[in-house]
């Protein structure tokens, strides 16, 4: 995979919205636990990290 400065530079400026972009759901560090549960007990849900601290809308 080729390196892009722009795609990242947009992902940390918030200009690019990467679970949206996966199609998945953003949860905070706290979360993680239950979404790896829900995500070990087959649920249809791919799940994003997200290490600020909250889950943007």
């Amino acid at each position: 995979m080729k390196y892009n400065r722009q795609l990242m530079m947009a992902i940390l400026h918030d200009k690019v919205n990467i679970a949206d972009a996966v199609n998945a759901t953003p949860i905070t560090l706290e979360d993680a636990p239950l979404g790896y549960a829900e995500f070990d007990a087959g649920a249809a849900t791919k799940y994003v990290l997200n290490p600020h601290g909250y889950v943007s809308a």
